[in-house]
């Protein structure tokens, strides 16, 4: 568990990579990033980033410099991923086909789940009360870079509600060291 200092840190570490990219090869994301009011809408700039650091809008030149820097974000929004998503994995069979039933229920949610059963969701869009997690958002097979939004309700056992609570306290104290940047 990263404590609440070093996650003040991480807006800031990847404002530096991204300023220091900027200076290299000037891009939209500098002014995305920076221009971002609340936690939601930063990391919804920050994937947009981690899609470009990945493709050629921001690789395509024979600069190392460029590379390296689009490497070093990569490798910071993976653990700004960790932070703001969660890997559920069923507990049991019985979960498995009770989260099926709750998913079946909503269109949108048709490829929730990955293979295996696991779902990947946004901690910063789901909402705990008691046992029933409300999913708003999910991570699915096909390739987009800001999940895709739905509205289906999974009961969680006690193990993945307390993890759930621990991870969501975490991000808390993140998107408070953005809200302060």
């Amino acid at each position: 568990m990263i404590a609440p200092a070093g996650l003040a840190a991480i807006p800031a570490q990847l404002m530096q990579s991204l300023e220091a990219l900027h200076r290299l090869e000037p891009n939209r994301f500098l002014a995305m990033v920076r221009k971002a009011g609340t936690p939601a809408e930063w990391y919804d700039a920050v994937l947009a980033l981690r899609y470009a650091a990945n493709s050629r809008e921001l690789r395509d030149t024979g600069d190392d410099r460029v590379h390296q820097l689009c490497e070093d974000i990569l490798r910071q929004v993976r653990h700004i991923d960790d932070i703001f998503r969660m890997t559920l994995v069923p507990a049991s069979a019985r979960q498995r086909r009770d989260w099926d039933l709750s998913v079946a229920r909503d269109p949108l949610a048709k490829y929730a789940f990955r293979d295996g059963g696991t779902l990947e969701i946004s901690l910063l869009d789901s909402s705990l009360a008691g046992s029933t997690l409300h999913v708003q958002r999910v991570w699915d097979h096909v390739c987009n870079f800001g999940g895709s939004w739905t509205g289906f309700y999974i009961t969680l056992d006690p193990t993945q509600a307390a993890d759930w609570q621990a991870r969501r306290t975490r991000l808390h104290n993140l998107e408070h060291a953005i809200e302060t940047r």
